[in-house]
């Protein structure tokens, strides 16, 4: 008498952590499963014990809640074509939203950030001014670095166009200069700004790139936007002049990094992580853009009850303690 083994199932997992479904619609995916089955197969990277999943891990995984067989197709290539295939397809099957296309470029450019904009266009299936939009924001937040050369799709190498959009500036929007003002009382200086960018902020006096606010003298009460990319000198520079005692009041934009804002926590600061992502001004473009990171608010001086009062509604306000 001979016996035979049972065949281990092969064991399925994402090849990328893209943005899960909601509840209403992995359920309507379900429903659609449980009367049609699954009509469109997965696409997966090999036929091993350990097979991950390029393209449908939802319906892979409604129908295993269901008890049902999934059809699937192999798909195989280098581990770079694979990654950019399962976001290709994701950005063309998913109703995702702005902020979720964006993050999925964003994970692109991280990944090949010495492409030409065009080539990850080309790639995902999206345009190319915005993955020039996105990686300007990834450069600002130091995520990703500014590269001399970018490859195109020839294979031949080539510097970026000087003024394309991903060295567009991205200014702070009308609605939320509005709310800083009134928890400041005014703003008398703008340490990192340009002509046109104060046209929003409505500081009393501003420093350009040309300026260099970073060797400047400040005073006052100060809002400060800085490029991100330079963030810690920024924030170094606020810190002394608080403690030369020159700057009475400050409002600060800066990413979502709870430790970058920890000398203004230490002097009684107070932060807010708005409940929704703020979004900023593309000059080129006349619109507000949602950047691929979130960005953070903090205020430091003594008017700290009137920041709650403007700001309370906004988000969750917290305190060094």
């Amino acid at each position: 008498m001979t016996t035979t083994k049972a065949r281990k199932k092969p064991r399925y997992e994402p090849l990328l952590k893209l943005p899960p479904l909601s509840n209403e619609e992995y359920d309507g995916l379900c429903q659609s499963i449980a009367v049609n089955g699954v009509l469109v197969p997965i696409l997966v990277d090999g036929n091993g014990p350990r097979r991950r999943i390029i393209d449908g891990n939802h319906r892979k995984q409604a129908a295993d809640d269901l008890g049902y067989d999934c059809p699937e197709v192999v798909h195989k290539g280098e581990e770079e074509e694979l990654r950019a295939l399962a976001r290709a397809l994701n950005l063309a099957r998913r109703q995702l939203s702005q902020v979720q296309k964006r993050e999925i470029i964003a994970d692109q450019l991280q990944e090949t950030p010495d492409r030409t904009n065009r080539v990850i266009a080309k790639m995902l299936g999206v345009s190319h001014p915005t993955v020039a939009s996105v990686r300007a924001d990834l450069e600002a937040v130091g995520k990703i670095y500014q590269q001399d050369q970018r490859v195109g799709s020839d294979g031949k190498t080539y510097k970026p166009i000087k003024g394309s959009p991903a060295s567009t500036e991205r200014y702070t929007p009308p609605e939320l200069m509005t709310a800083v003002r009134r928890a400041l009382g005014r703003i008398d200086l703008d340490p990192a700004s340009s002509r046109e960018a104060n046209k929003t902020v409505e500081a009393t006096s501003f420093f350009n790139k040309r300026m260099d606010g970073l060797k400047q003298r400040w005073h006052g009460r100060v809002f400060l936007n800085p490029p991100f990319n330079d963030w810690p000198n920024w924030m170094s520079k606020l810190d002394q002049e608080i403690k030369s005692g020159r700057v009475k009041q400050a409002v600060v934009v800066g990413p979502a990094n709870i430790s970058a804002f920890r000398p203004l926590l230490l002097r009684g600061g107070l932060l807010l992580v708005p409940t929704e992502r703020p979004k900023f001004h593309d000059p080129t473009t006349d619109r507000l853009v949602d950047p691929p990171f979130g960005s953070l608010i903090c205020y430091v001086g003594p008017e700290r009850k009137r920041f709650v009062e403007v700001f309370g509604g906004q988000g969750l306000i917290l305190r060094q303690v």
